[in-house]
């Protein structure tokens, strides 16, 4: 028996990697889902089988208080690990990183005991998109999603967009960003980019204030509400390129494979999990980096990221507008990619390592 100590979800992507791993792994082994409900019945005991864990921060401790005879973590952090982290990851036999630069940042704490676990994308969702762009056929349509933080470069979006629609008429700007957490939001004050007023909830009034404050043309700019996952491939029929100048990625960046499994072309941040995913035949890949340290407002330093150049931001826009028929190669070779790295992939390659799987 394999334990899932995960927590299923919509829109974030613990939730949603935490939902499919359920699914996939329930096809190729016997499973039993601890859910909040079933927890206090396994609490302060050792259960008879195998568990894989949710890890829920950098400390590298577990979200639920449950342990197995073997037991197993996943972790995607992009902080600092703290004193404590190696201490706490020994409880695991095993501590699975959501991608190459994870697992690297942890073997240099001294967790040895590691693995990768690759995330994956769903193939009944997201898959090459043929034919002529579906809508915005006039336009040059750039896209960008995820969680609006510092991490994640909207800033850096934000500033190149209002070069290339300053420079190109035709440029509209397509956004599906969110964040429920304010604390991560508010990182967002600290861009050497953007003006940015730290907010108590996200609030998309206050999304609309800031690009304009920032020259972004609104009337060349669609924002987006949440979407569910099964109508994003409808969105991203719609748009020529998407932009991922993330600073770090601790997994691989669900939104980046999704969009690229459509068969749609990336300008990415060639750094942290985006390595594992991005290369010269799929994607144009910002390589130019500096480093970008984060500290907290006591001056202590949390975190050191990738800041990519927004001088070679601006010119691999400016390569996509005006090279179209390499943008649909690259997308295609995505989309070829992508094939092979599904949540089914993932589950087998994880049943895989954990020795379990039905006979």
């Amino acid at each position: 028996m394999l334990y899932l100590a995960l927590i299923p979800g919509d829109y974030v992507g613990w939730g949603v990697c935490s939902r499919y791993l359920i699914r996939e792994i329930g096809k190729l082994t016997e499973t039993m889902v601890i859910s909040a409900e079933k927890l206090q019945s396994f609490e302060n005991k050792v259960v008879d089988g195998k568990v894989f864990h949710t890890i829920g921060d950098h400390n590298l401790t577990r979200i639920m208080n449950i342990a197995g005879i073997e037991n197993y973590g996943y972790t995607f952090f992009e902080n600092l690990l703290p004193g404590n982290a190696r201490e706490n990851a020994s409880f695991f036999d095993v501590v699975f990183a959501g991608s190459t630069w994870c697992r690297e940042r942890l073997v240099e704490n001294g967790i040895t005991w590691s693995d990768v676990l690759i995330q994956g994308i769903d193939p009944d969702l997201f898959y090459p998109i043929e034919g002529e762009k579906a809508g915005a056929r006039e336009y040059f349509v750039i896209f960008s999603g995820g969680k609006f933080e510092l991490r994640k470069g909207q800033d850096i979006v934000i500033r190149a967009v209002k070069v290339m629609q300053e420079r190109h008429k035709d440029i509209l700007f397509v956004n599906c960003w969110h964040n429920v957490w304010p604390f991560s939001m508010n990182t967002m004050v600290k861009s050497p980019w953007i003006r940015f007023r730290p907010q108590k909830r996200w609030d998309f009034h206050y999304l609309k204030q800031l690009l304009s404050q920032n020259g972004v043309d609104l009337n060349r700019t669609e924002i987006l509400p949440l979407i569910p996952q099964d109508q994003l491939r409808k969105v991203y029929a719609c748009t020529d390129v998407g932009l991922f100048p993330n600073r770090c990625e601790g997994g691989t960046n669900l939104v980046l494979m999704e969009y690229m499994a459509c068969g749609k072309p990336v300008v990415a941040s060639y750094n942290s999990g985006h390595k594992d995913i991005l290369n010269e035949s799929n994607s144009l890949c910002l390589k130019q980096m500096s480093p970008f340290e984060l500290r907290d407002d006591a001056g202590r330093l949390v975190a050191i990221w990738d800041e990519p150049s927004l001088e070679e931001v601006i010119e691999s826009l400016e390569y996509a507008y005006g090279h179209r028929d390499i943008l649909k190669r690259l997308g295609k070779q995505a989309g070829e990619d992508m094939k092979n790295m599904t949540w089914g992939h993932t589950a087998k390659n994880l049943t895989t390592k954990l020795g379990v799987g039905r006979s």
